[in-house]
Parts: C-alpha cells; sequence; structure tokens
C-alpha cells in the first residue's frame, strides 16, 4: 500500500502523542500489577494488516510493543475510536503480562497466543478477550469466567488474518527441530558445545547445551540466525 508523503508526515509527527498515551496506560497497569511494561520499547509503523504486536525479548528478537499508525492515527479517514485503541493498548499489554508473571494453573488449559492465559490477563485489566478486532469490543462488559471457560474460535474479523497466517508460519518453521543429540555446535561467548537434549516447545525448539561443566538453554532460532549450526560444518537453513 503506497502512503500519500503528506499523510505519513502527519502520522509521524503524532507519534509523541500516541507515545504518551500509551505509556501512560502502562504505567497505571504495572503500578496495579508490579510490572514494568511502561519501560518496553514501543515503536509505530504503517501496517495494513496488523492494528498491534507484542514481541518478547528471546534470542536475537527485541522485546517491543510495536503500533499501526494506520489504524490509531488521528488523521487518517477512520480512524480506531478512543475506547478501541485503549483496548487495542491492553490487548497488547495482555501479551506482555503472559511472558512475565506467573498464571496460575488452572488458566493454562488452552494453549496459544490467544489462549487461556491470555485470556486471564485480560480479565485482570478489563480487555476484551478476542483475539480479533471488533469495533466497539473496548465498551462491552465481558462475562470473563465464561470465557475463560471457552475456547477462543472466532475468525470472523479478517483484520488480522495476514499477521495471524504469517505469525502460524514462523510458528511451524521455528518449532521444526534441525539438530540431532551430540551434535556440536559454536557459541560466540561460550565456545564448542554439545547438544545433550532437545526440547520441542510450541512455535520453538530449545536445545540443552554442554559446554564444558556447564548447561545452557539455547532457543534454536537464535542459533541458526547466529549461522551456529554445527561445528565444523557447513550452514544449512
Amino acid at each position: 500500500m503506497n502512503i500519500d508523503n503528506n499523510l505519513r508526515q502527519l502520522l509521524e509527527n503524532e507519534t509523541k502523542i500516541h507515545l504518551a498515551e500509551i505509556r501512560f496506560l502502562y504505567q497505571k497497569l504495572d503500578r496495579q500489577l508490579g510490572l514494568n511494561g511502561a519501560r518496553v520499547p514501543i515503536t509505530f509503523g504503517f501496517d495494513t494488516d496488523r492494528l498491534g504486536a507484542y514481541t518478547p525479548g528471546f534470542g536475537q528478537d527485541e522485546e517491543e510493543f510495536h503500533f499501526s499508525l494506520l489504524f490509531i492515527g488521528y488523521c487518517v479517514t477512520k480512524p480506531l475510536s478512543k475506547d478501541d485503541r485503549m483496548d487495542l493498548y491492553k490487548h497488547e499489554y495482555a501479551h506482555y503480562m503472559q511472558y512475565n508473571m506467573d498464571i496460575p494453573d488452572k488458566y493454562n488449559w488452552q494453549p496459544g497466543i490467544h489462549g487461556s492465559a491470555w485470556k486471564y490477563c485480560c480479565s485482570l485489566i478489563g480487555a476484551a478477550p478476542t483475539p480479533y478486532y471488533k469495533a466497539g469490543e473496548g465498551l462491552i462488559k465481558h462475562d470473563y469466567d465464561k470465557v475463560l471457560k471457552k475456547k477462543i474460535t472466532d475468525k470472523s474479523i479478517p483484520i488480522r488474518d495476514t499477521y495471524s497466517r504469517e505469525q502460524e508460519y514462523r510458528k511451524k518453521k521455528n518449532s521444526t527441530v534441525k539438530f540431532n543429540i551430540n551434535d556440536d555446535v559454536n557459541h560466540p561467548k561460550f565456545g564448542k558445545g554439545t547438544i545433550e537434549h532437545i526440547e520441542q516447545l510450541e512455535g520453538s525448539v530449545r536445545l540443552h547445551v554442554r559446554f564444558g561443566e556447564g548447561l545452557k538453554k539455547i532457543d534454536q532460532k537464535w542459533l541458526l540466525q547466529a549461522g551456529m549450526k554445527k561445528a565444523g560444518a557447513p550452514r544449512h537453513i
């Protein structure tokens, strides 16, 4: 999508306002929950297929919140309402909560990005427990007791579909094991190590690597991105 230069400039000029609004909300939630979400970097872009995202800091990925100015911007043709903007920011903060607080076992029954753990986080901060954007969701009073017992299957609004398909592809790719037990790998800090155990998780693979007397758990994705497959062997990705 080509964006008019004047519109792009207007949207970029708004970023300080959006940043202040999001930080203020996250500081309030941090005080409520004892977290530090307001300290996480916030970036803005011109995404057409996603409203926002939270990226946890794993491997070489930088932790950040990201929001599309094409949806939250004041000067676009159909901007989100203030209530929907607040709900979007809470939606992504709930993802941050998933990775940064203990979730009771009874709320870990449904896996996935928008599974029961995420819905539990939504219930604590009043975010709409739906994975897809629906106008006016931020104004609705949700029955969280009922929501927390029901799997999310709603895909009626395609606004996030492209991003969701991309995430599913990445998750499948990142969960494919590309190493074997006893493979040797090189690490820039720890030197040569040997893989003793491979832990396949949802959306990732965790390698247990022995470096001398120490055992380190390393994400396979990071090892591949850094070009460190088998020690002394060519790189194949």
